[in-house]
């Protein structure tokens, strides 16, 4: 009796996947782990720069861009586990589809952030 919502008890046949789908999984960690450290560095420039340090005002200040970074970075981190248990199913059930969606929120929000600490940078020192 072998359905096909059954999981097999072996994935011999397909360890190589499974191994794909853990480097993948690693990756994606590495990247939300070094965006909370990139939002840190971030919310303590005021700390790095000293004097140089930039004056603007409003929502735009070096805190919340770290924080931004640091929440992207735990939404990848939480994604990534996600993604890998969901990519686990669907190599086994043989049902396995790429998203790209998450790709290209997750580029999309970064260089948004990235265009954000630029023009930050160049404000004006106090």
């Amino acid at each position: 009796m072998t359905g096909a919502s059954e999981e097999p008890k072996y994935d011999d046949d397909r360890v190589r996947d499974h191994l794909a789908n853990e480097r993948t999984y690693l990756a994606w960690m590495r990247t939300g782990v070094s965006s909370m450290g990139l939002g840190v560095v971030i919310a303590k420039l005021k700390y790095l720069l000293g004097s140089a340090y930039p004056q603007a005002g409003g929502a735009i200040h070096a805190a919340n861009i770290g924080l931004l970074f640091s929440v992207i970075g735990i939404a990848t981190i939480v994604m990534s586990v996600i993604f890998f248990l969901q990519t686990q199913k669907e190599i086994r059930t043989a049902t396995y589809r790429s998203r790209k969606s998450y790709v290209l929120i997750l580029a999309f929000l970064m260089g948004s952030l990235g265009v954000i600490i630029v023009w930050y940078l160049v404000q004006p020192t106090g």
